[in-house]
């Protein structure tokens, strides 16, 4: 019979169901658009096979020649060099005669080099002067936020660079000291990051070299962030690009994460977006996975094997993967979800705990007659023992005066008698003396 109590729950297992069906799409889905958008950065490798890895392994290995694009560095070739073969003006132009010619442009022709004789030439210098600058136009669709710049400069003549000055737009990246001077090759950070569309260097100062060998500025790709672009954005949403100084996501963490800039992961026991979830009971007291919430080695007894967990063995199973059914239980089918034992006893004959084994309800009471009859049968044996004893000594007694009384009758009266009879029948009875006279 199946009562509308029945119904509702089943309607209610059904609904439950589905919701977690549903839920489990949803989560998948998300970690498919999320594999998308990290699978989709762009990749500057200079060769189809390392761009086919990309971004799981980086296009250049420690040791291995450089394999970015040109203009591109780091180890993913996400850091871009934006200020290489720019638009560049400067104060003046040292020319030594009309065959050289130490032009702005040669300060961003991609040759790195503290060489200022190399030739051909590729350091940009100015004459002396007062004040003398160089400028770059990134010409960029947006303005960039600037923190991180290389200098190339001459390696003689150090300190014509004392007190140089450098300026994102018309604010102060970095300055030295008129009594000091960058060194050769200086990795230059702005003290804060600064958005602009123009970098000029200058030396204040009167009757002043400037001497520029190459000047590069670099900026994140899309999809990666920090001083060094060395940490990959982990947004929520696939369009939305993370700051590229702070790794900060307009439209939150990606799932399994949270943060500032989206790098902590979830605590143990949560996972999902923002780290709202709780993990399910997974086998052996594992840890979930903190972006989709499964568990590496499948549930603990008593829970369905979903991708989560939480969905606890439907009425009639139980154990492992909940694949094991309740035995016959009293008063419904439901049973201790991991272990299989029955909450309120068995059906009929069936044996606790787990009411899969038929035998008898009997066994108890008759157990416990058996013992009384056997208290019984000790009691009564133990007085018949002792009846019987006492019977015995009496027997013994008895026998012991009869065997006296037959002694004293064989010996007196038997005997002799038999005696007397024996004689009598045998030899005559003579009179001695009467014998003797008569022989006499």
């Amino acid at each position: 019979m199946h009562s509308c109590t029945d119904s509702v729950l089943d309607k209610c297992e059904a609904l439950t169901f589905e919701v977690s069906v549903m839920g489990r799409f949803l989560i998948g889905l998300l970690v498919g658009c999320v594999t998308v958008t990290l699978a989709d950065s762009e990749c500057h490798c200079t060769t189809t096979s390392a761009c086919t890895v990309f971004p799981s392994t980086p296009c250049s290995q420690v040791g291995s020649p450089d394999r970015c694009q040109e203009g591109w560095f780091g180890p993913y070739c996400q850091k871009q060099n934006i200020a290489l073969r720019r638009t560049c003006i400067q104060s003046s132009t040292y020319t030594y005669g009309r065959a050289y010619i130490y032009g702005a442009g040669l300060a961003v022709d991609g040759r790195a080099t503290t060489n200022v004789s190399s030739t051909p030439l590729t350091c940009a210098h100015t004459e002396q002067e007062t004040d003398p600058n160089w400028t770059v136009n990134l010409n960029t669709s947006v303005p960039e936020r600037i923190l991180h710049i290389r200098m190339y400069l001459r390696d003689n003549l150090l300190e014509r660079s004392n007190g140089m000055e450098i300026l994102v737009g018309s604010q102060m990246c970095y300055n030295w000291s008129s009594t000091e001077h960058p060194p050769p090759i200086a990795n230059v950070t702005c003290r804060q990051p600064l958005i602009g569309t123009t970098v000029t260097i200058r030396i204040p100062g009167d009757l002043k070299f400037l001497t520029l060998c190459e000047v590069q500025i670099f900026v994140c790709s899309d999809g990666w962030f920090s001083e060094d672009c060395d940490k990959q954005c982990r947004c929520l949403s696939s369009t939305d690009v993370c700051d590229k100084i702070t790794g900060h996501c307009s439209s939150g963490c990606l799932p399994g994460y949270i943060g500032s800039d989206c790098q902590t992961t979830c605590p143990n026991g949560l996972y999902g977006i923002s780290c709202f979830s709780q993990c399910g009971h997974c086998q052996g007291g594992d840890i979930c996975d903190k972006t989709n919430g499964t568990c590496p080695g499948g549930c603990a007894a008593g829970w369905q094997s979903d991708t989560t967990c939480l969905q606890d063995c439907a009425i009639g199973k139980y154990g492992n993967n909940c694949t094991s059914d309740c035995g016959l239980c009293k008063g419904s089918k439901a049973c201790d979800k991991y272990s299989g034992e029955c909450l309120h006893g068995c059906i009929g004959n069936f044996m606790e705990p787990l009411c899969q084994e038929e035998g008898s309800n009997w066994g108890i009471p008759v157990a416990a007659v058996l013992c009384m009859l056997l208290i019984f049968t000790v009691i009564g044996g133990a007085i018949y023992i002792r009846r019987l004893m006492k019977q015995l000594e009496s027997l013994k007694s008895k026998m012991s005066e009869e065997h006296y009384v037959n002694l004293d009758e064989k010996t007196k009266v038997q005997a002799t008698e038999s005696t007397y009879e024996h004689i009598d029948n045998a030899t005559p009875y003579y009179n001695t003396v009467d014998h003797v006279q008569d022989e006499t």
